[in-house]
């Protein structure tokens, strides 16, 4: 997780891991406007994880409900081979729209 943090070029002074998000929809829009918001106000960067059959609807969910001009960075496979870490604004994300079945992943959001 400091791994992810270090290399996201977010705030890592002020950070706060959140372990994983509700499955439910409702809840889940709710828990993202909740750590987007507080990312926004007070600088802090949120960190999160899921289980990796689960990665592309989470990452769905970040790109429907956060704003585009919101940092999300994703690390997955740190420390192997594989590894990738990537910030970009949601907009930028979008455009995208990568495959994450089945990596070990680490989410971070940050303004």
């Amino acid at each position: 997780i400091i791994l992810a943090l270090v290399a996201s070029g977010m705030n890592g002074q002020n950070f706060c891991f959140r372990g994983y998000l509700p499955i439910s929809k409702h809840e889940r829009k709710k828990k993202l406007h909740t750590l987007e918001n507080t990312a926004i106000k007070t600088g802090q960067t949120q960190i999160f994880i899921e289980t990796p059959y689960r990665n592309n609807q989470l990452f769905e969910s970040i790109i429907k409900y956060c704003r585009n001009e919101t940092y999300l960075c994703i690390a997955s496979n740190i420390t192997l081979p594989s590894e990738n870490i990537k910030t970009r604004t949601i907009y930028e994300w979008k455009q995208i729209k990568p495959n994450f079945n089945k990596k070990l992943i680490i989410f971070l959001l940050g303004a």
